[in-house]
């Protein structure tokens, strides 16, 4: 009797865990409108609790628990039996990243939205830049020697062997497209730090002069190898 209970809670195990998969990584985050403050997530084994500011990413939290990462105002939402509440916001985490991005759009007449980034080392290295385009324009981009266009919704891995050993400064240019041509909305130099993996944000501006609003955060790449995630 005592094989057949152990091989029943085995069974069970490995069918909640292929239901709901676990993830092992580090999560950062950060705000991208206004900051995300008093919010509870469940960490594997306890309610944690989850911030995020516009000012640059948060310190990397360990994290374990479900692929479903779920924010709630209440830590006594994450005990309550079932059928619980809707939860303030929720995303699915890439499975096996040693490292997720949570970006958090959120503004006084939205409700708060979040998406997940796969940004292991493997996905983004020392000296890179990943772009992403929140705008609703097309933007063609020229940093260093690198140029490439990033639709809206969507972003790109701008990378050069020379960023990872050089302090130096890089041009950067951007233009905006209208109808068939491409305006020019940005030109400035980044001083430029080969230890630093960049993120940049680019926002729809809010004046004609202004079209386009970036927001440049930066943190140090993982040094630790993927964790090994269960299926």
């Amino acid at each position: 009797m005592k094989q057949i209970a152990l091989f029943a809670t085995l069974a069970l195990t490995l069918w909640a865990h292929g239901q709901t998969p676990i993830v092992r990584t580090e999560i950062a985050s950060i705000a991208l409108a206004d900051s995300v403050q008093d919010l509870h997530f469940w960490n594997g084994k306890q309610v944690a609790l989850f911030q995020a500011n516009p000012t640059g990413l948060g310190e990397a939290l360990t994290y374990e628990g479900p692929e479903l990462f779920e924010l709630r105002k209440h830590p006594s939402e994450f005990t309550q039996k079932p059928p619980l509440p809707a939860p303030v916001a929720s995303v699915r985490l890439p499975l096996k990243a040693s490292r997720v991005l949570i970006a958090c759009l959120q503004s006084k007449d939205q409700a708060l939205k979040l998406v997940a980034y796969d940004i292991s080392k493997t996905t983004i290295d020392e000296g890179d830049y990943r772009f992403f385009n929140f705008s609703h324009s097309v933007l063609a981009i020229q940093i260093g020697s690198e140029k490439f266009s990033i639709a809206p919704g969507k972003s790109h891995l701008a990378s050069h062997s020379t960023w990872r050993d050089a302090v130096t400064q890089l041009d950067v240019a951007m233009a905006l497209r209208r109808g068939k041509n491409f305006s020019p909305v940005y030109s400035s130099q980044w001083g430029h730090r080969p230890g630093r993996r960049n993120f940049i944000f680019l926002f729809d501006g809010h004046h004609e002069y202004q079209p386009i609003k970036i927001s440049r955060v930066f943190d140090i790449a993982p040094k630790d190898p993927p964790p090994k995630n269960q299926p």
